[in-house]
């Protein structure tokens, strides 16, 4: 067992929780703080996202890290010829779904007095166990992560397992924001816009 299921309690993140809780910072990322300390409920209160966290055991005081799970899917026929042979590759052919559900990680964080302790990668196991447990009330194939689009998070997820679901910008931003014509495309294919977060996923029965 590993220190979040050792050491720790995993409890819903609400607005009681900060009212009890020592202040929380991930010492890295201002914007991912102040989603935690205020627009989170905004998500729970209108079921766009489920808030989860890991508190200690000897203080329950004490937050270790945060996490959002929302349902998602892949979108097959979006993506390009090369991403979809892969999704279908990796799935039984029997049944060419248009979408393959998944359970995205919205937000994740790590309390910056529990940084480099591989708390990340042991929540993101833990993401994993609770989708492929038998008592999971409903189908999920993937983890999807909306990663930040630095080297260090990209390289984070790629050893945790995840790989990038398209290989270019311009194609996630395509898929991500369709264009609404053939000239707003063109364009946008002419003058391709940086990504702030990139699309990447894991398959559960890696």
């Amino acid at each position: 067992m590993g220190f979040l299921l050792e050491s720790c309690v995993l409890s819903y993140y609400t607005e009681n929780t900060i009212q009890h809780c020592q202040p929380f910072t991930c010492g890295k990322d201002d914007d991912m703080d102040e989603f935690f300390r205020k627009d989170v409920f905004d998500y729970n209160q209108f079921l766009m996202s489920k808030a989860y966290c890991f508190r200690l055991k000897e203080d329950i005081t004490q937050i270790v890290c945060i996490f959002t799970l929302s349902n998602d899917s892949i979108r097959i026929y979006d993506l390009p010829s090369s991403s979809r042979n892969k999704m279908w590759s990796l799935t039984h052919h029997k049944k060419m779904l248009k979408r393959y559900p998944g359970v995205l990680i919205g937000r994740l964080a790590v309390n910056n007095k529990f940084s480099r302790k591989g708390i990340g990668s042991e929540l993101l196991e833990i993401v994993r166990g609770m989708f492929l447990d038998p008592d999971n009330k409903t189908g999920c194939r993937f983890i999807i992560v909306d990663a930040k689009n630095t080297p260090e998070v990209k390289t984070f997820y790629e050893k945790n397992g995840f790989t990038m679901l398209f290989k270019k910008e311009i194609q996630e931003d395509l898929y991500t924001k369709p264009p609404k014509d053939e000239e707003e495309k063109s364009e946008r294919m002419v003058n391709p816009r940086h990504l702030e977060t990139r699309l990447m996923f894991k398959d559960l029965l890696e």
